[in-house]
C-alpha cells in the first residue's frame, strides 16, 4: 500500500452478481456534506465515491451480523482490509478530528454475532508520512457487492491518525500481518464467489459521478481498443509478488498538431498500479522533462505541489502524455492533459496555502511529481486507462478507458486468465472534464523509498512497505504540524 487517503463521503451500494460468478463494485462522487478540513468469474462489482475533495475511490460496504456499514478506500497498492473500532481513539477525540478529520463509518464489534478476535494488538499499519493505525486482527462476515465473504480477517483500528477503514485488494503476501493470510481476493475465490484471483477496475474521468471494480470479470463498454497484457514483475529480492509493478517502456508527450515526442525514458522503469495514489510520480530526472515542456515550477519541497499556469487546459487541449508498456506491441494509454492539469489550488489558498512567487496568475496544480526509488501510477493515470489484474496468473492488461460510458457488456475472467478482447472501437462519449476548482483533487501519495538502484526494471521492482500519505498530510504541512515531504493530491 502506497498511498494514504482518509476522507471519504458516503454512497449508494448498487451491487450484484451480473454475469456468472462476476461481482461488481462501483463508485460514486461524494457530496460535500462528508467534506472536512483536515483530510488524510462471476463479477462481482461494487460502487465507490470519487471523492475529487480527498483523493481517492471510496466503497459502501458491510461487516458483521447484522451488517454494520462502513466506507472504505478502495486500494489495489495494499492488502488489509480494515476498519475503524467506534471507540477508536479519533473518533472520541476533538482534537485528534481537529487534525485528520471526522470518522466516517466504524465498526462496533460487540453488535455482531460472528465476530472473532484473531490476534490482540497484532494489526500495525504505518505510513511514509507517520500516520497509521494499530489494533487487533479479527474475523467477520464481510458484506460486499450483494453478496458476503465469511470468516475474513480484517485489522480493526483502536488508534489511528486516518478517519476511514481501507479496503487493501494486493497480493496477500503484502499484508501489515508477520505471517501472510487469506485476504479479501484470497476469498472471494475459496469461497466459490469468483473462478479465479482477478478483478478489473475502472475510475473513469476526473468528475465522474461513478465507476466499477468488477470481482472476477471485465466490461467490454468500458475500453477501447484490445486488451493488452504484461508481466507483473516479482520483487528481485525475494522473488515474491507483492506489489502491481510492471515495466514503463516509454513516455512520450504527442499534440495533434504537431509529431509524436522523443521518448523521455533513458530505460524501461518498474511503475507500481496504486488507486490508492491519487498522483503520478516518476524519476525526478523525467519528471523535470515534462516540467520543462509546460513550464512547470516544481515546489514540492515546500508547499508540497507543483504548479502550472491553468491556461494549459485551453493551449494544450490536444495534448496527452503517453505511456507505453511491454515494447512497441504493448499497451498504450494517453492521458489528456485535463486529467494532469488540477485546478484546486484556490481551494488550498482558502485553507491557508502560501503560494510562492510564480510567472503566472491562473494557478493550477500538476498531477506528476518526482519521487526517486519507487515509481507510482496513481488516479492521475489509472481514470485514463481500464486496468486487469491478474494475481493468479500474475499479468495486469491494460486498454484506453471509454470514458462516462453508459453501456455495460460484462465478461467473466475464468481459470483460464485474461481474456484478451476488444472493447469499443472509439471513445463513445464525450469526456465530463472541464475547467473548474478541483480542490477537491488533491493528491494522496502512498510511496516506500527502496534502496534498490540496479539499472533493469525488473532489478529496481523492489518490495515495500504500505505507505500512504494524504490531503491532510498537506494541510498538515500548512499548518505547521508535520515535516513530510509528500502528500497526495
Amino acid at each position: 500500500m502506497r498511498a494514504l487517503p482518509s476522507l471519504a463521503g458516503l454512497g449508494a451500494m448498487a451491487t450484484g452478481v451480473i454475469a456468472q460468478r462476476v461481482l461488481s463494485l462501483g463508485f460514486s462522487r461524494a457530496g460535500p456534506e462528508h467534506e472536512a478540513l483536515h483530510k488524510r468469474g462471476g463479477a462481482y462489482s461494487q460502487e465507490l465515491n470519487n471523492n475529487l475533495t480527498g483523493g481517492g475511490y471510496y466503497a459502501e460496504v458491510a461487516l458483521g451480523t447484522p451488517p454494520q456499514p462502513v466506507t472504505l478506500i478502495l486500494d489495489t497498492g495494499s492488502s488489509d482490509a480494515w476498519v475503524l473500532d467506534a471507540n477508536a481513539d479519533l473518533c472520541q477525540s476533538r482534537r485528534l478530528q481537529y487534525l485528520y478529520g471526522t470518522c466516517l463509518a466504524t465498526y462496533e464489534p460487540a453488535n455482531s454475532s460472528t465476530y472473532e478476535l484473531v490476534d490482540p494488538d497484532g494489526f500495525t499499519i504505518q505510513y511514509l508520512d507517520t500516520s497509521g493505525a494499530e489494533g487487533d486482527y479479527i474475523k467477520d462476515t464481510f458484506h460486499i457487492a450483494g453478496t458476503s465473504i465469511e470468516a475474513l480477517q480484517v485489522g480493526l483500528a483502536e488508534n489511528s491518525t486516518i478517519n476511514s477503514g481501507l479496503l487493501g485488494i494486493g497480493f496477500n503476501t503484502n499484508v501489515a500481518a508477520n505471517v501472510p493470510y487469506p485476504n479479501i481476493v484470497d476469498l472471494f475465490v475459496d469461497q466459490g464467489l469468483i473462478a479465479i484471483k482477478a478483478y478489473s477496475l475502472y475510475l473513469d474521468d476526473l468528475h465522474a459521478e461513478t465507476g466499477t471494480v468488477l470481482f472476477g470479470g471485465i466490461d467490454t463498454k468500458k475500453f477501447i481498443g484490445q486488451l493488452k497484457a504484461v508481466d507483473i514483475l516479482p520483487d528481485v529480492r525475494s522473488k515474491i509478488y507483492s506489489s502491481f509493478s510492471v515495466g514503463l517502456e516509454s513516455l512520450k508527450i504527442t499534440s495533434n498538431s504537431s509529431s509524436e515526442g522523443s521518448n523521455l525514458l533513458d530505460e524501461e522503469i518498474p511503475v507500481i498500479l496504486d488507486s490508492g495514489t491519487t498522483l503520478t510520480y516518476l524519476p525526478p530526472r523525467v519528471a523535470r522533462r515534462i516540467y520543462q515542456a509546460y513550464n512547470a515550477v516544481d515546489d514540492s519541497t515546500n508547499t508540497g505541489l507543483v504548479y502550472v499556469s491553468c491556461d494549459l487546459l485551453s493551449s494544450e487541449k490536444d495534448t496527452t502524455i503517453d505511456f507505453q508498456f511491454g515494447g512497441d506491441s504493448g499497451p498504450l494509454i494517453r492521458i489528456p492533459i485535463d486529467e494532469i492539469v488540477l485546478d484546486n489550488v484556490k481551494g488550498y489558498i482558502g485553507i491557508g496555502l502560501e503560494v510562492p512567487t510564480l510567472p503566472f496568475d491562473d494557478i493550477c496544480s500538476f498531477g506528476i511529481q518526482p519521487l526517486s526509488d519507487i515509481y507510482l501510477l496513481g488516479d492521475t493515470f489509472l481514470r485514463s486507462a481500464y486496468v486487469v489484474y491478474d494475481l493468479s496468473n500474475k499479468k495486469i492488461a491494460l486498454a484506453q478507458a471509454n470514458l462516462n460510458s453508459t453501456e455495460t457488456n460484462v465478461m467473466e475472467i475464468t481459470t483460464s486468465g485474461i481474456p484478451l478482447a476488444s472493447g469499443v472501437a472509439t471513445q463513445q462519449i464525450p469526456s465530463t472534464s472541464s475547467h473548474g476548482d478541483d480542490a477537491e483533487n488533491s493528491g494522496t501519495t502512498t510511496a516506500t523509498p527502496n534502496k534498490s538502484t540496479p539499472d533493469s526494471a525488473a532489478i529496481r521492482a523492489e518490495s515495500v512497505l504500505s505507505r500512504k500519505t494524504t490531503a491532510g498530510t498537506l494541510v498538515a504541512i500548512f499548518l505547521g504540524l508535520v515535516t513530510a515531504g509528500l502528500f497526495a493530491l
